[in-house]
């Protein structure tokens, strides 16, 4: 499964249903950079309960301001459309996986 590559055009489409993990990076980060592959290890693991994303920042810089992201990597953890959780720096495959599947198996009244 691959990292769907959003654009401020395709964004709210893609997390407004089911739950989407978005990644705010900077392609010349080498925190960045290093954490693409947990992410692409991750949407694979994940594929059937949520959808892994990035959207670069250099390009969508209206996104980020309006999400707030002032460093890189920045995950957003979205649910039906509702910013759920949000982690600045490099993160490791087990605890955002942890975080998605507890939202997964939530019911819908705790969001």
């Amino acid at each position: 499964m691959e990292i769907h590559s959003l654009i401020k055009a395709t964004f709210r489409g893609q997390i407004d249903h089911g739950i989407t993990l978005v990644d705010f990076y900077d392609p010349s980060s080498k925190s960045c950079q290093e954490q693409l592959p947990i992410d692409e290890k991750l949407a694979q693991e994940v594929r059937y309960q949520a959808t892994v994303a990035k959207v670069d920042i250099n390009q969508e810089k209206e996104l980020a301001a309006e999400y707030g992201v002032t460093s890189v990597p920045t995950f957003i953890l979205f649910k039906d459309g509702y910013q759920v959780e949000i982690w600045v720096g490099q993160q490791s495959k087990e605890f955002l996986k942890q975080h998605i599947i507890n939202y997964a198996t939530m019911g819908d009244s705790c969001v």
